[in-house]
């Protein structure tokens, strides 16, 4: 969205009006975790439509997201993944963020990536991910020129009845990670460690033993040399 020709909208804040812009050329990234899929089919007038989807726990990366005119973070936002009718064109990859009682945001992917992005969930290897899109978020105008890594609010419009109007964009990049594993000690090793402290033990008895001989010997030498006086 060309920012020149962006709208700009007004929301009373703490009795001050707030200017809002949207088009600006930061990207909004969004990190999610705990990926579960879902599957299934949903009828809607009188037709079978494919239900599948993965679910996810997501939050703005670097930033927050709200809703214009009121005061603070909508808080944890539920991610869907869907993926696009077949005969959908396959090269878009679509978001729509909304709020309704909790915030939601739905990502729409070619049929070749939502599978790719199943077989890895399910083998393990997709169990976070993080996206970045253009959108139709706005943001204050006093912060547009925020740089990559600086907080940045991002904030959900507002209809004539002062409801949070959705949100849409393209997705430019998604990618997705196993959780890091953290290893424990097993149970080999553990005797392993258990083993090496107790040779380690019986080495310094040995070494205290010698030097309680050395001690004697020197001690017996002496008795000699008093006794022979």
């Amino acid at each position: 969205m060309n920012e020149s020709s962006a709208e700009r909208m007004v929301a009373a804040e703490s009795g001050q009006p707030s200017r809002y812009v949207q088009g600006i050329a930061r990207r909004f990234r969004l990190t999610a975790s705990g990926l579960r899929f879902v599957g299934g089919y949903e009828s809607r007038d009188g037709r079978l439509e494919d239900g599948r989807r993965i679910l996810a726990e997501a939050h703005v990366l670097d930033g927050t997201l709200g809703r214009a005119g009121v005061p603070g973070d909508v808080g944890p936002i539920g991610l869907t993944l869907r993926p696009l009718a077949a005969s959908a064109e396959e090269t878009r990859l679509l978001l729509m963020l909304g709020y309704r009682e909790t915030p939601f945001a739905e990502a729409f992917l070619p049929p070749a990536v939502f599978e790719q992005l199943k077989t890895d969930m399910l083998a393990g290897l997709a169990q976070e991910l993080s996206l970045g899109a253009t959108t139709s978020l706005w943001v204050l105008t006093e912060d547009r020129g925020k740089p990559d890594g600086e907080p940045l609010d991002w904030y959900l419009g507002r209809d004539g009845d002062g409801r949070a109007t959705p949100a849409r964009g393209f997705i430019e990049s998604i990618s997705w990670w196993p959780r890091p594993v953290e290893i424990e000690p097993t149970a080999a090793l553990v005797h392993d460690e258990e083993e090496d402290w107790q040779d380690s033990a019986a080495d310094e008895l040995r070494r205290i033993n010698w030097s309680f001989k050395l001690l004697l010997l020197l001690l017996v030498f002496l008795m000699l040399i008093v006794a022979l006086r």
